[in-house]
């Protein structure tokens, strides 16, 4: 049956706001096990034959289809991403073989594997909101003892991966058919197998495509209230509370934190700022941020110690400062803004501080701050990325994406970054185009020339062994805007058939998305004409079916 005829089986309450404060959660199939069991058949053949297929272990093993697209799992994705969410090309069967002799420290091992993924082909922003989610999936019993993956609860607004995130990692076991959904950014590592048999994980990614408007799940409650399975050390609720207002739809992202703090003690400004500075444990200093956040723009003379902690402190401090000051709004965006203007004209040679990374981008904490405060920040933030170095005008052109329609205003500035010789600032401010949206005549042109020119130096190879280079990356790009324009964007579709051959499959299958949603006869015949031409014949050999 088509996936959009199974009535989907939406996540609760209580199952999101678990979800945005540990970063995962667990969904339960009801599959029959025999579906399971077909895929670790011909994921064993794979490992046989070799080598691992990477991106086409779907079509190797078309059965996957029956797990993503069963209602527990199609209902989860609509309530995390929206219904009309998109499947990233990406997807990987991660496998573990067993260890030949058992680690003195069990605890130290799986923690020296704890990760943060990066982004494929190349770099994307680290993302805070929840855009990106990865499903992880198990086909065979998967207990311990056999090495499931391990999660590190609440640390995907993490900028590093330190030894406290390490000894924190737990075990995401399961029997045959055990499913998880992460947010991407959280740290997580492969654990050690001790049985006698190797371990498949297959993981997927899939990526937000329109703003909220309204809660895409069953949603009784819109206010926000800390889920009642709580597994980070912290309580983070300004950051928290941020991101269920932002997937509720609403334009104010603090009216969860400012409504359920209304009547809380706040503090005296100054008592709390210098709770701030001294050398206090975490717990107070998180007690007094949050204090200063309920206070919104009263805590106006808060603002420099609260930026003083962002890029560098604990991570839950700086985390819950980023978003603080967000709820301060207006009275921080001056201090945020000359932040960033400063790192942009230190330049990449000379310690700015934060580099970019062909894996994941880590933006500075004031770019997220930025975003958070939304259109109050917007004009500055375009005055920056007409004047600040290349650093300094990636963070701006990333913080108004944050905004999605609330930075609309920024169109016309982000459109000129298009040309742009730099393909980390196209690169960026194709993203947050795509976020925005707006008045798309504007900006689809550009998009469209990019999907088929170079520019100099585009060329470079710049990652690893498949050789990608950002010609490959500013594409993909481009056709995940488009795809997100949905019919909108229908005078690209002669560039979106020539991109289904482009070089980088990665670039055809989000066009094959983007046609897909263009809902043209003729765009629908150039999806079907792939889809034939690539179609696999696996029975007419057991023995090698590729």
């Amino acid at each position: 049956m088509p996936r959009t005829q199974i009535e989907p089986v939406l996540l609760d309450d209580e199952q999101v706001r678990g979800y945005i404060a540990n970063g995962y959660i667990k969904i339960d199939l009801s599959l029959p096990g025999e579906f399971h069991e077909a895929i670790a058949s011909k994921l064993d053949l794979m490992l046989e034959l070799g080598p691992n297929l990477g991106n086409n272990v779907l079509p190797h093993a078309p059965e996957f289809r029956h797990v993503l697209n069963a209602p527990e799992v199609r209902g989860a994705l609509i309530s995390l991403l929206g219904e009309d969410y998109i499947e990233h090309p990406h997807r990987y069967c991660h496998n573990i073989a067993p260890v030949d002799e058992m680690p003195e420290d069990m605890e130290a091992a799986v923690g020296q594997r704890c990760h943060q993924d990066s982004y494929t082909p190349m770099s994307r922003p680290r993302q805070h909101y929840p855009r990106y989610a990865r499903i992880i999936y198990y086909p065979r019993d998967t207990p311990v003892k056999h090495g499931p993956t391990h999660v590190t609860p609440g640390t995907q607004l993490h900028k590093v991966v330190t030894d406290a995130d390490r000894v924190a990692a737990i075990p995401m076991e399961g029997p045959a058919g055990s499913l998880w959904i992460t947010h991407f950014d959280v740290i997580h590592g492969g654990g050690i197998n001790l049985s006698d048999t190797t371990r498949h994980m297959i993981k997927f990614i899939y990526l937000r495509r329109t703003e909220p408007t309204s809660p895409s799940w069953n949603c009784d409650r819109e206010r926000w209230q800390n889920p009642e399975d709580l597994q980070g050390p912290w309580d983070l609720e300004v950051v928290w509370s941020h991101m269920w207002d932002w997937m509720c739809g609403k334009r104010n992202r603090y009216d969860s934190f400012l409504s359920d703090n209304a009547t809380a003690d706040k503090g005296n400004v100054a008592d709390l700022v210098a709770t701030l500075s001294a050398q206090e444990p975490l717990e107070r200093v998180l007690t007094a941020i949050r204090q200063l956040a309920a206070l919104g723009p009263q805590a106006a003379e808060a603002v420099s110690a609260l930026a003083d902690l962002l890029n560098r402190d604990h991570q839950a401090a700086r985390a819950a400062a980023t978003y603080a000051l967000g709820a301060i709004g207006e009275p921080a965006v001056e201090t945020l803004v000359a932040k960033l203007e400063a790192a942009g004209q230190t330049g990449w040679e000379e310690g700015a501080p934060a580099n970019w990374s062909e894996g994941a981008v880590q933006m500075m904490d004031e770019a997220y701050a930025l975003g958070a405060i939304g259109r109050l920040a917007v004009a500055p933030l375009i005055g920056l990325l007409e004047s600040a170095g290349e650093w300094g005008r990636i963070n701006a052109a990333f913080a108004l994406g944050e905004m999605d329609s609330q930075a609309e205003e920024a169109v016309p500035a982000l459109t000129r970054c298009l040309d742009d010789d730099s393909h980390r600032i196209v690169r960026t401010a194709l993203d947050s185009l795509g976020t925005i949206g707006g008045d798309i005549d504007q900006f689809l042109p550009r998009m469209r020339r990019l999907l088929v020119e170079s520019r100099p130096g585009w060329e470079e190879v710049l990652t690893g062994r498949r050789a990608w280079m950002p010609r490959d990356q500013v594409r993909l790009n481009v056709a995940t805007a488009i795809a997100r324009l949905g019919s909108a964007a229908a005078s690209a579709e002669d560039e979106l058939v020539t991109a289904l051959e482009d070089p980088c499959g990665y670039v055809g299958l989000l066009a094959t998305d983007a046609l897909r949603h263009l809902g043209s006869p003729t765009a629908d015949e150039a999806v079907m004409d792939l889809v034939m031409a690539q179609r696999w014949d696996s029975s007419l050999s057991e023995a090698r079916p590729w």
